[in-house]
């Protein structure tokens, strides 16, 4: 192994422990970088979750209103009337209605 002079160790020495520092600081700083950055999505994700709440809210009270307009259509139209309840199953029981048989033959 090849000698080395004292200054040169030194140099060496010193140099090593500045780069040692530089190190350290790059962690730091990374580290700090990390730590805001989540802080950001996590403040991120309570504004998106506070927005979700809040179209979850106007969308639930959107459908009540909804219900309730097609409740006064309805009623406005007789629709909710006994007799059109009745009546729902007309259609099975027609006359004219052509009775179910093979494909492409008429009677």
């Amino acid at each position: 192994m090849p000698w080395i002079s004292r200054s040169r160790l030194a140099a060496m020495q010193t140099r090593t422990l500045h780069l040692a520092e530089q190190l350290d600081e790059a962690r730091t700083e990374d580290l700090a970088d990390s730590i805001s950055e989540s802080i950001s999505y996590l403040r991120r994700i309570a504004r998106l979750a506070r927005a979700v709440l809040r179209l979850s809210a106007a969308l639930t009270a959107e459908k009540r209103r909804a219900d309730r307009l097609q409740q006064r259509l309805d009623a406005a139209l007789g629709l909710d009337s006994p007799a059109v309840a009745a009546g729902a199953l007309w259609q099975q029981h027609r006359t004219d209605k052509p009775k179910p048989g093979p494909t492409g033959v008429t009677p």
